[in-house]
C-alpha cells in the first residue's frame, strides 16, 4: 500500500530523516539528538516513528527516570519530543505513536509515564491515550523581610553537592516528581551557580534552584525548596531575610508549600505549564504526596 503509515522503532541510520521533521519545528537540538544513547538511557525501542513510505511524519521518545511512588522508587519514562508533521495530523498518529510506547514500556515492567504540556490540544490528546492532570505550575512574587532567620542560604561549593542525593531521596518520599538516580547528580560543577543551599549552623538542611535577576529572569527565579525536614514557613522565611527584592517563586498546585505562601499573602497566579501522568496498570495511588515543581 504505496500511502500505508508504517509504526516501528528507532533503527540505525534514521537520525537524518527524524531530524528533517524535528529541527525546523524546534522540537531538538541536532548534535543531541545525534548523541542520545551516550547521554542518557534512552534505548533505540523507545523511540518511536511513523513514516509515510522513507518519510518519518511522526516522533515520539521516552526516557527512563525512577521516582518514589506507593512506599518505593519505581520506573516511569518522561516523554518527549511528541512531534507529527503539519500535513499529517488529525489522523491519529500521535495517538498511536503514544500507545506503543506505552506499551513497549509497560511489558518493560515500568510503572507509568510522566509529561509537561501547555496547550489544551495537547491536554485533549493525552487525554485519550490515558493521562491525567496531577499539578500545574503556579508563581508569585516573595517580597523580602528583614526578620533575622537561623537558616541561612549560601552559595554551592563543590563540598556541599554530595549532600543533594540524600535530601533528594528523604524529600521524594513525601513528594511527587523527584527524579532519584543513585548514580547521577542533578546539581553538578556546571550548573551549581544556579542553586542554593540551606544551611542550619553548620550542616545543609536543603537546596533550591536559585536564579538572579537577569535579562532572562527580570525577576530572579527561586524554586520550591528540597528541604525535607523543615517547616514551610520557616524556609520561606529563610528566603526573604536573604533577598534584597522581590524575587519570583515558582511552585505547584498542591506543593507543601502552596498554601503557607498564600497565607502570607502571596497571589499564586497558574502558568501554562500542566503535569500529567499517565498509569501502566493500576492507577497510581498520589494520595499522601504532596506535589512538586521538577
Amino acid at each position: 500500500m504505496h500511502n500505508t503509515i508504517t509504526y516501528r522503532h528507532w533503527q540505525p541510520g534514521d537520525d537524518d530523516a527524524v531530524l528533517e521533521l524535528l529541527v525546523p519545528a524546534e522540537q531538538v537540538d541536532e548534535n543531541i539528538y545525534r548523541n542520545k544513547f551516550e547521554s542518557s538511557h534512552i534505548e533505540a525501542e523507545g523511540i518511536r516513528l511513523a513514516l509515510l513510505n522513507e518519510r518519518v511524519v511522526g516522533h515520539v521518545w521516552g526516557e527512563p527516570r525512577s521516582f518514589y511512588t506507593e512506599d518505593k522508587f519505581q520506573r516511569f519514562i518522561i516523554v518527549g519530543a511528541v512531534y507529527v508533521n503539519t500535513d499529517m495530523r488529525r489522523q491519529g498518529i500521535a495517538t498511536r505513536l503514544m500507545q506503543e510506547l506505552h506499551a513497549h514500556f509497560q511489558k518493560a515492567g515500568y510503572r507509568g509515564s510522566i509529561l509537561d504540556v501547555d496547550t489544551e490540544e495537547a491536554i485533549r490528546l493525552y487525554q485519550k491515550v490515558g493521562y491525567q492532570k496531577f499539578t500545574q505550575e503556579l508563581q508569585t512574587q516573595l517580597l523580602p523581610n528583614s526578620n533575622v532567620s537561623q537558616l541561612k542560604w549560601t552559595e554551592v561549593n563543590l563540598k556541599d553537592l554530595s549532600a543533594f542525593p540524600q535530601l533528594d531521596e528523604r524529600w521524594a518520599k513525601h513528594n511527587f516528581p523527584v527524579e532519584w538516580n543513585s548514580q547521577g547528580m542533578k546539581v553538578h560543577q556546571d550548573n551549581m551557580s544556579g542553586y542554593r543551599v540551606l544551611r542550619h549552623g553548620q550542616k545543609i538542611i536543603g537546596y533550591t534552584r536559585w536564579e538572579e535577576p537577569s535579562g532572562y529572569y527580570p525577576h530572579g527565579l527561586i524554586q520550591d525548596p528540597i528541604v525535607p525536614e523543615m517547616d514551610s514557613i520557616e524556609v520561606i522565611a529563610s528566603v526573604q531575610a536573604a533577598i534584597p527584592a522581590p524575587r519570583a517563586w515558582q511552585t505547584c498546585e498542591g506543593s507543601k508549600y502552596e498554601f503557607p505562601l498564600r497565607s502570607l499573602g502571596c497571589i499564586l497566579q497558574q502558568g501554562k505549564m500542566v503535569y500529567m501522568v499517565a498509569s501502566f496498570g493500576q492507577e497510581i495511588d498520589l494520595s499522601d504526596m504532596h506535589r512538586t515543581v521538577w
